[in-house]
């Protein structure tokens, strides 16, 4: 199948081990990505945790003076929208930093971020161990 010298099985264990070591530090460091974003001149403040839950929204007290419900309500819709984006984003980067190459963009969820992560792992394990 595949001839491989003891010391390039070394060499590539190590590399296995190093990133595995990589990918523990962006997996700590996705579950304290938070999300921000604002709406409406600034009047609405939205933030976002990792798991896309909201964990807090501001709305300046003149945004009930000057917007009607609709656009106050799509107004709030868009910052927690954005702030979900930024989640994204902050975590694909993270998961790029790391060297790993996704097709699809990471879920919001971090638990199936994680999931997917050590399904990769596993066959990478599994692949190297069969050789």
């Amino acid at each position: 199948m595949f001839d491989v010298t003891p010391e390039e099985l070394e060499k590539i264990s190590r590399q296995a081990d190093e990133a595995m070591v990589k990918l523990g530090e962006a997996m700590r460091g996705l579950r304290d990505v938070t999300g921000e974003a604002t709406a409406a001149d600034g009047k609405i403040k939205a933030t976002v945790e990792a798991d896309g839950l909201v964990r807090d929204l501001r709305l300046d007290p003149r945004v009930l003076r000057t917007m009607g419900i609709d656009e106050l309500s799509e107004a709030i819709v868009a910052a927690l929208r954005a702030a979900q984006l930024s989640v994204r984003a902050q975590m694909e980067e993270q998961v790029r930093a790391v060297g790993i190459d996704h097709a699809a963009p990471l879920p919001m969820d971090p638990a199936e971020a994680r999931a997917r992560l050590n399904s990769l792992q596993a066959d990478f394990v599994a692949a190297l161990q069969s050789r």
